[in-house]
């Protein structure tokens, strides 16, 4: 799903560079600031824009925000446990959503193919761009794998009591790691045979870089830095 709406959204034609500065410039002004209120104008910004500029569904959005919200919730919580501190753990949690609703605003608008691109071209080592396409491609390789093999152990009531679900969970985990092996080894043995010499070569499309984005970007940082100044006083 996140791939298919990277491609299909519209901001789709704009420059990958202007995209990565957005989500970038943004993420590092959240987790530099200690004001609640940057954080949550980052993460009020990155919804009208994820929802309204690039028209990614809304149900869709509240789903992938609010499981990332659960997981970030019971680590502020841990944190004020243990602290005592909510203040503090109320800027952690913020923080952290800021931060991740500015990764789902790169994930959902760029294609990994146009980052990757974007990476050789500022001359980040080449084996950590391969490493990184190749690793998501795996990700959607590995939730096909088990969504599959769970289907059909649920259509075999495989899920039907406690004592099922625990032996089935076993040999799907069990499973899922031996096919991921397996189509590794078949994947190196495939990528040799047609002479890898340490680097994929793609595709990729031309962009043209836009003057007026690269003013929203560099006025929308100079807002939330000034309201960080305000609120900090």
């Amino acid at each position: 799903m996140p791939d298919r709406l990277a491609y299909s959204n519209a901001l789709r034609d704009v420059h990958p560079v202007e995209k990565i500065a957005f989500s970038l410039s943004f993420t590092v002004i959240s987790l530099i600031s200690g004001s609640t209120a940057v954080h949550l104008t980052v993460i009020v910004m990155m919804a009208v824009v994820v929802l309204l500029i690039a028209k990614i569904p809304f149900w869709y959005y509240l789903k992938i925000m609010s499981l990332a919200f659960v997981f970030i919730f019971f680590g502020s919580a841990a944190i004020a446990f243990n602290s005592m501190d909510f203040h503090e753990a109320l800027c952690v949690f913020l923080r952290a959503a800021a931060a991740v609703s500015c990764f789902y605003f790169l994930i959902l608008t760029t294609p990994v193919a146009d980052t990757l691109s974007v990476l050789r071209k500022i001359r980040v080592p080449l084996v950590i761009v391969e490493l990184m396409g190749l690793t998501y491609r795996f990700i959607f390789v590995f939730m096909d794998i088990m969504q599959k093999t769970h289907t059909a152990q649920a259509s075999r009531l495989g899920y039907s009591t406690l004592k099922r679900a625990y032996r089935s969970a076993g040999i799907l985990i069990s499973n899922l790691f031996a096919r991921m092996f397996r189509h590794a080894d078949n994947l190196n043995t495939a990528l040799q045979s047609r002479g890898f010499t340490g680097e994929l070569r793609i595709m990729q499309r031309q962009f043209n870089f836009s003057a007026v984005n690269i003013v929203v970007i560099t006025v929308s940082d100079v807002v939330l830095i000034a309201v960080g100044n305000l609120c900090s006083r």
